[in-house]
């Protein structure tokens, strides 16, 4: 198992029936991406609200002031909504905070509220994160959060670490690391109603979390199940670790739907070059198609006619300083990697375009021509300096990025 430590588009050309690339800017607009919002703590995963008009942005946090060697962690993670992001200032507000979160000193490569999606109910929201109540790292669960007559509130509500434990889908060690989440609202005329699925990085598998909204009452929130939605096979040691010398784990890190309800999975691959892939499903489950050849996929979307994917390295993820192996370049210094990848969904053997995105993770295409990415996805507000165990130089704190493909280039058809 893995756990993670961490654009205005026009459509008015396509090159190749692959990717939609802007030939003009709206107004006085230069060319590039143009910064949303900015000031974000390692933000991941990007979800629109339920009237598709407001972005919902994850933020993992940036840890806190207790420290070990495993980290430091505190109560930092936040969903942040920013309404009408097409605009040049958009507003942007906190609509929760207090998740936990755990990170690198400097407040790099947090884990903690890595993914949100806003419900049918007004002002709630579910949360893939951790009960701040249990034991750091053994503690993936599915929160709700949100404002009610002015009063805020944070539950943590489907224990996945419970459902690892007694489910272990992969057959791996016992880990949870919940890393997407994805509100279905069965039902647009009821409210109350609908389930979420969520990515679990660690347990290699995505979780259906079906509330039983008649056993709710005033003081309790309603009873769940939680069932394997999808998973993979891990290939483990005789001790139960995985083997590394077996095939890439999937390690689902990103959901979304399209206009039909189907479901996309993108997954971490083991960050090995050329091993992620994203997966389409049916409403049901039912595995219709598969792209293969990305590298540690973060974060998809989809629009009519594209998939969009983010590759939160680019082909190649780096290694730490010193394993680098000699037929391998390092990365150039200074240079952050990253990219967004976009494809025809719907054509056989489709051309891939790229555009580089410095480290994205969530992305979100409102179907009208415009893609937003998190980028700076494992970096907190104010960056990461530069250092001696930093192989990208600088690197510029987390923010929101609407994309623009006029400079996209063609990858092979390893997606290299």
């Amino acid at each position: 198992m893995k756990r993670l430590g961490a654009g205005a588009v026009t459509a008015a050309v396509v090159l190749a029936g692959a990717v939609p690339v802007a030939t003009a800017h709206d107004g006085d607009r230069p060319p590039g991406p143009r910064v949303v919002t900015e000031g974000l703590d390692n933000p991941r995963q990007l979800n629109w609200d339920q009237e598709g008009d407001s972005l919902v942005v994850a933020e993992a946090g940036r840890g806190g002031e207790q420290c070990t060697e495993a980290g430091c962690v505190g109560a930092t993670g936040a969903v942040t909504l920013v309404e009408d992001p097409h605009r040049w200032t958009p507003t942007v507000s906190t609509v929760a905070d207090g998740f936990f979160s755990s990170a690198a000193p400097d407040g790099s490569f947090a884990v903690g509220a890595n993914g949100a999606d806003a419900t049918d109910v007004a002002g709630q929201y579910l949360v893939a994160g951790y009960d701040p109540d249990r034991p750091p790292m053994r503690n993936g669960a599915m929160l709700v959060a949100g404002t009610e007559d002015g009063q805020e509130y944070l539950l943590p509500y489907a224990d996945l670490q419970a459902a690892e434990e007694q489910l272990n889908p992969d057959g791996a060690q016992i880990e949870s690391n919940p890393y997407a989440v994805l509100f279905v609202d069965e039902d647009s005329g009821v409210s109350p109603d609908g389930y979420a699925l969520v990515a679990d990085a660690a347990a290699n598998a995505v979780w259906k979390v079906e509330p039983d909204f008649s056993t709710a009452t005033e003081g309790a929130p309603p009873e769940y199940e939680i069932t394997v939605w999808a998973t993979w096979p891990t290939t483990v040691l005789p001790d139960g670790t995985d083997d590394p010398a077996g095939p890439a784990e999937f390690v689902p890190t990103s959901l979304a739907t399209d206009e039909d309800g189907n479901v996309y999975v993108g997954g971490l691959g083991s960050e090995r070059p050329g091993e992620a892939s994203v997966v389409q499903f049916s409403a049901d489950g039912a595995e219709l198609e598969r792209w293969d050849g990305f590298t540690a996929v973060t974060g998809v979307a989809v629009d009519g006619g594209h998939l969009y994917v983010s590759q939160l390295f680019g082909p190649t993820p780096p290694l730490p300083p010193g394993e680098t192996p000699a037929e391998e370049a390092p990365p150039t210094p200074g240079q952050v990697p990253g990219q967004v990848v976009v494809l025809h969904r719907h054509h056989e053997d489709p051309v891939r375009w790229a555009i580089d995105v410095p480290l994205p993770a969530g992305l979100a295409a409102d179907g009208r021509g415009s893609v937003y990415a998190a980028v700076n996805s494992v970096a907190p507000a104010e960056g990461i300096a530069a250092g001696a165990q930093n192989p990208f130089g600088a690197v510029g704190g987390g923010a929101v990025w609407e994309l623009d493909f006029s400079d996209t280039y063609r990858l092979d058809a390893a997606g290299e």
